[in-house]
């Protein structure tokens, strides 16, 4: 069977052998120098129609070929051989299954995960040689393949998550047990172009002593983290299809969750989160929307980069709408200018990557080479035992996003991020609290009283640039 680039070519072919014939028919016509006769404009009908048919085809396939409708098309997916079982992303959610359910039936997680994995031979010689009460975190247990079995997780993210996808192209670390990583680098600031470079030297001449400046991008531990509620009711009778559930959940949010942070302009907040990638960057204003003014617009980001000393490896962040209008832009002559090069995720050579997580009116360019992450095995945690106060961090009240430095509440703070020692007052007490405290409405809720289980996640994380400078963009944009 054709594929669906042989299938392109083939209607691309078709469609040549139309224009020829329409050519031909228009050159006999002028050259009769007579009126079109019946069955010449039959068949001028019929070539027309089937010219339309063919291009709104060769269209269709090519927005199938690209992934289009996908939520993200990162320029690379590295494929996984699931045949043979070494595809390990899917250890982490049974990880968490295993210690969810064994909380609920008071089990040991490895007598759990032998009971609901048979046949997995993995989790089965984990289960074997476990000697006690296992978790995700227990060196010699679990704790090493959850930990691979983390990098295949953000592996499979990279299909709907511009973090995943950037990180799977730049530096990307792991923690481990540390509080931070340093990274060396060049400095980008002033006229190095020429620190290290050899001079001329005549004969007996002196050869030049030069020196490098040296600095270090340090990413710190951060964290994300979440807690979900449900009854044992329910976790008694649906597994194990509530694996999926935490799957599809922790795959879907945490994509969502991460892009949001990744793309904002906020500044860093020390001991909270990350910069985002457009902290501090000026959105230059879009040529427009011919293919004249995006091709303007792309060596506007290009220049940026190289004006930098960077861009060795840029990489083109778009709202997967910004892609498909690029599907569809055609010049004077009606050729469609950037399909074929979208089909490959790509643009003017550039790797793209696309989502709808990214602002519809901006298009990102990065220096990957510049950008680095770090992460850590999430940790799981359950408990029936547990009192909780039913509040997210939305900054609505009632809300975890308090001020910092202050456990009695405070502000609604940032939608979710919560500061230190940040959160609504859980006794009631508002004495000494700031005006506007997030203490409006919030409900507590006993595990043990309601007969229901809480599952906690924490999950380190971290990124950050390099060079100043390795980031442009483009506002305003209506491809």
């Amino acid at each position: 069977m054709a594929t669906i680039a042989e299938k392109i070519v083939a209607k691309k072919e078709q469609l040549v052998g139309i224009k020829d014939r329409l050519t031909e028919i228009k050159g006999l016509i002028e050259a009769a120098d007579e009126d079109v006769n019946e069955e010449m404009m039959a068949e001028v009908n019929t070539l027309s129609e089937e010219e339309a048919a063919i291009i709104k085809s060769i269209d269709s396939l090519g927005k199938i070929e690209a992934g289009l409708a996908a939520k993200a098309a990162p320029a690379v997916i590295k494929q996984r051989d699931n045949a043979k079982g070494n595809d390990n992303k899917d250890v982490l959610f049974k990880m968490a299954t295993a210690n969810f359910v064994a909380h609920v039936t008071k089990s040991r997680p490895d007598q759990v995960a032998a009971e609901l994995y048979k046949g997995d031979d993995r989790i089965e010689a984990i289960a074997k040689s476990a000697v006690g009460p296992a978790n995700t975190t227990e060196a010699g247990w679990a704790a090493e393949l959850v930990q691979e079995g983390y990098g295949a997780f953000l592996d499979d993210l990279r299909g709907v998550s511009v973090f995943a996808a950037l990180r799977a192209q730049s530096l990307s670390l792991d923690f481990g047990s540390n509080a931070s990583i340093k990274i060396p680098s060049r400095k980008t600031s002033g006229a190095h172009g020429v620190d290290l470079a050899g001079a001329f030297v005549g004969e007996l001449g002196v050869i030049p002593v030069k020196k490098m400046g040296i600095s270090t991008q340090t990413l710190t531990r951060n964290k994300m983290a979440v807690i979900s509620t449900m009854s044992s009711e329910i976790m008694e009778q649906s597994t194990p299809s509530i694996e999926a559930i935490i799957r599809r959940g922790m795959i879907d949010d945490t994509a969502q969750a991460l892009d949001a942070a990744l793309l904002d302009n906020s500044a860093a907040v020390a001991g909270i989160r990350p910069a985002g990638l457009m902290h501090s960057v000026s959105a230059t204003a879009s040529a427009g929307d011919t293919s004249a003014d995006i091709i303007t617009d792309l060596k506007v980001l290009i220049t940026a980069m190289q004006s930098a000393n960077l861009g060795s490896s840029p990489v083109l962040i778009m709202n997967t709408q910004r892609l498909l209008g690029l599907a569809t832009v055609t010049n004077a002559v009606g050729q469609f200018v950037f399909r074929d090069e979208i089909a490959s995720n790509r643009l003017m050579g550039i790797p793209v990557i696309s989502s709808s997580h990214v602002p519809a009116a901006e298009v990102i360019v990065v220096d990957s080479d510049s950008f680095a992450s770090a992460n850590g095995a999430p940790e799981f945690k359950v408990s029936d035992q547990t009192v909780l106060t039913m509040a997210n961090s939305d900054g609505t009240a009632p809300s975890q996003a308090g001020d910092a430095d202050d456990y009695t509440g405070g502000g609604l703070g940032t939608a979710e991020q919560v500061p230190a020692k940040g959160g609504i007052i859980v006794g009631g007490d508002t004495t000494g609290a700031p005006a506007g405290a997030a203490v409006a409405g919030y409900q507590a809720m006993s595990m043990y009283q309601q007969d229901a289980v809480a599952l906690r996640m924490i999950m380190p994380l971290s990124w950050g640039l390099i060079r100043v400078g390795s980031v442009a963009a483009i506002g305003g944009v209506n491809w």
